[in-house]
């Protein structure tokens, strides 16, 4: 009877990941909408792996050996759930793949935005300051943007302080450019390495639900009986249900229970 509490642990474990996630996502259904939030649902059934597999292990311990009469329609309907489960998880693999991908695209694309605006700021500008004609008319443009980082000397002519201006807006994109391009770099590398570990996890995933299945599988043929017969094999009659029947069925009553005496006259 020691696996009994076991296969509680398990149901217990399945339970709370499985209200987890639905509690998470029930409300949130406009997630799929968007790759990122396609990604965090994905992260999070990748991260219930460890806990589905446990779970599943515990319930389905020792077979179909010694199980409460109560465990008969959770554990039918497992069984039955595994084949989806394992689809879903290799599923997941294509559409993680599909969304790195467009992840990545979204990420260039966002770098792209950041550039143009700069540029066309930058244009806008130089092209303020093109008609303006004194040094000190060209300061009093610059002064209103702070992050560019320029001196004006008294002694520089405007077209100086215009080429000057020029030459510290093409540093500050060149400095821009590496900024974006560190931050890409250090986006992707960390998704490239999330997709490749997700995608080893749904496969082991898929395995062990595949061998589970097998090992269900395997089991119920050798029986020879169909799936709802067979998890109703070898089922223990649960002790709250003898208090109705004293006298009838309870295993202290001296009387001997109806299906007892037909199996003793067989």
């Amino acid at each position: 009877m020691i696996f009994y509490p076991l296969r509680l642990a398990g149901y217990s474990l399945l339970s709370i990941g499985v209200i987890n996630l639905f509690s998470r996502y029930v409300f949130g259904l406009e997630l799929v909408k968007s790759i990122p939030g396609r990604l965090s649902i994905i992260n999070s059934l990748i991260d219930f792996v460890p806990w589905l597999l446990l779970s599943l292990a515990l319930i389905f311990l020792e077979g179909n050996r010694s199980r409460r009469s109560r465990e008969h329609l959770p554990v039918q309907l497992l069984h039955r759930l595994l084949l989806p489960l394992l689809v879903g998880y290799l599923l997941l693999v294509p559409l993680m793949i599909r969304d790195a991908i467009g992840y990545n695209r979204s990420v260039q694309s966002e770098i792209s935005s950041q550039l143009k605006n700069y540029r066309n700021g930058t244009r806008q500008l130089l092209d303020q300051v093109a008609p303006l004609s004194t040094p000190l008319a060209v300061a009093q443009v610059v002064q209103r943007y702070p992050s560019i980082a320029m001196a004006v000397l008294p002694t520089e002519t405007a077209s100086q302080v215009k080429a000057k201006l020029a030459k510290a807006l093409s540093d500050g994109e060149a400095r821009l450019m590496t900024r974006l391009d560190d931050q890409r770099r250090a986006r992707l590398e960390g998704m490239f390495q999330r997709t490749i570990a997700s995608i080893f996890v749904a496969l082991v995933a898929a395995a062990a639900l595949a061998g589970l299945r097998r090992q269900n599988l395997a089991a119920i043929r050798a029986s020879g009986h169909m799936v709802a017969e067979y998890f109703a094999q070898d089922l223990l009659i649960d002790r709250s249900s003898w208090g109705g029947l004293r006298g009838s069925h309870d295993p202290q009553s001296p009387g001997k229970p109806p299906f007892l005496k037909k199996w003793l006259a067989r």
